[in-house]
């Protein structure tokens, strides 16, 4: 592709390849960690999540501020380095509460990362070639997510959980190289109120208040996060719970969940990579409701499949699953470019990635509740006709929920 050409985006692309495909060497050592070596009980394994993601819900916010007033690549860079050295003091906790208490400070700092990556990629790439770099990051985290875990798994099994961490922190090293070879940038970092010709600003408050002003004030912004941030709730319901449910429709084939995330990766990837020819998404409400549509169908059709049935049929759902999953990814990431003026994005991927994150805590919990109440089967058919409902309202009401604000600014002013 034409956009890899661009020396900037080039090293950060294979950056972020680097770290992707060490987080989930880094997810598989801590999984085996916890479950194989410690035999840690049920109540610390459900932590190891609530470690990962508790930061972002505290502090994304902040770190997305930070994003829009720093320099963004060096906020990339010293993350880099910080979890780097956190992940080799991983290879050292002496038991569960220590190594939580690591993940828990490297989340803190991981936070950082995204807002900051998001920040620099709205100001190095062309925005007539946002869609192509949206789609070559989804096509390296899916990518990962085939490659990573059996590598992982096959490295923690046969060498040690400690390799798994130590590739992952030689990973962030590689990721913090790779950055600093591209030297200095022309980073455009405004104050707020700088847009709207207000006098300087050096207030946080007014720069968190100005961000939020951004999501509330751009119509396709904010009715594409009501839609998308509903539609994760759903999802999240019964995400988890394939083990779950698998085990009771299949309990002597416990390589199907395996064979089954595989088929997710493979529709992901095809539907990145098709997304990847377009130069622009001019419809929506047909890639994000379409996408939500064909996860509902995955999750519906898991909870009506019988023992005996085939495991063709379940393996072809969880690839139009996928293709769901690779769309709205790509979708969503691309919309939040294309609608984020450029001095705001790092504001709005942190307030974005708060509230996601509330939703991957407080969703799984109610899910297993639904479950315990009404049993798997009964869980799954609903939540997924719940989930393909929103897809449809999505598509049958894009013109409502996508119309375009009369005039979108590239610049904050107005906001301020």
């Amino acid at each position: 592709m034409m956009l890899l050409k661009h020396r900037v985006f080039a090293k950060m692309f294979a950056a972020y390849g680097l770290s992707t495909l060490g987080d989930w060497f880094d997810f598989i050592a801590l999984s085996m960690l916890l479950g194989y070596v410690w035999k840690a009980e049920p109540m610390t394994l459900a932590l190891l999540p609530l470690a990962y993601a508790l930061p972002s819900v505290l502090l994304s916010q902040f770190a997305g501020i930070a994003a829009d007033r720093f320099g963004k690549l060096n906020v990339m860079i010293i993350t880099d380095f910080i979890r780097a050295g956190l992940t080799l003091l991983l290879i050292f906790a002496p038991n569960p509460w220590w190594l939580l208490g690591i993940v828990l400070i490297r989340s803190t700092a991981e936070i950082f990362y995204a807002p900051a990556h998001q920040a620099l990629t709205r100001h190095v790439v062309p925005e007539d070639q946002l869609l192509q770099a949206a789609s070559l990051n989804g096509t390296v985290f899916q990518s990962g997510k085939l490659i990573g875990p059996l590598l992982g798994g096959i490295a923690a099994a046969f060498v040690s959980p400690a390799v798994c961490l130590l590739i992952n922190a030689l990973s962030f090293l590689g990721s913090a190289a790779c950055l600093l070879s591209i030297g200095g940038i022309r980073e455009s970092v405004p104050e707020p109120g700088i847009a709207s010709g207000k006098p300087r600003n050096t207030d946080w408050l007014a720069a968190w208040l100005e961000g939020w002003s951004v999501l509330l004030g751009n119509r396709t912004l904010f009715f594409s996060t009501l839609f998308l941030l509903l539609s994760l709730t759903a999802i999240q319901l019964v995400d988890a719970q394939f083990v779950v449910i698998l085990r009771e429709k299949a309990p002597d084939q416990p390589e199907l969940l395996g064979y089954m995330i595989s088929a997710i990766g493979v529709g992901a990837l095809l539907a990145v990579m098709g997304l990847s020819r377009l130069k622009e998404i001019a419809s929506y409400g047909w890639v994000l409701g379409g996408g939500v549509l064909l996860i509902g169908l995955m999750v519906t059709w898991a909870g009506l499949y019988q023992p005996g049935s085939g495991v063709f049929w379940l393996l072809l759902a969880a690839f139009f699953g996928g293709i769901g999953t690779g769309l709205t990814s790509v979708g969503s990431n691309y919309l939040r470019q294309k609608e984020t003026p450029k001095e705001a994005i790092g504001r709005v991927t942190g307030i974005l990635d708060s509230l996601s994150s509330f939703i991957f805590i407080v969703a799984p919990l109610l899910g297993g509740a639904v479950i315990q109440t009404w049993g798997v089967s009964l869980s799954f058919q609903w939540t997924g006709m719940l989930i393909g409902g929103i897809g449809a309202a999505g598509i049958l009401l894009q013109k409502i929920i996508w119309k375009r604000s009369p005039a979108k600014s590239e610049s904050l002013q107005g906001w301020g």
